[in-house]
């Protein structure tokens, strides 16, 4: 149980999300950790280009794309393997260009 709301302190039990998607409400992408470890593995993974958290559009943006992307592809009435490919293109909009 995590005993308060708001700020914590670097060891209070905080729940920490795996999979960095802003949108994302997917329990098992979540688990309790502390705020220290929390902050170290968002700095992490805020360092690889091609995650999440390297999107141009910042996590909302990237969200909003994302739900166009299912929206549209629901409108048309598309499979579910075309409506994957819209969420990796959504995806991918936004990533910052690498040489690698």
């Amino acid at each position: 149980m995590i005993p308060r709301l708001g700020w914590s302190g670097t060891e209070d039990p905080v729940l920490c999300h795996t999979c960095d998607s802003h949108g994302c409400t997917n329990p098992a992408h979540l688990r309790l950790g502390t705020s220290a470890q929390n902050r170290t593995e968002w700095a992490q993974r805020h360092r690889n280009p091609g995650g999440p958290l390297a999107d141009l559009r910042g996590a909302a943006g990237r969200t909003r794309a994302i739900a166009a992307a299912v929206h549209a592809g629901l409108t048309r009435g598309e499979a579910r393997e075309r409506i994957d490919q819209r969420i990796r293109a959504a995806e991918q909009g936004g990533l910052p260009l690498t040489l690698w």
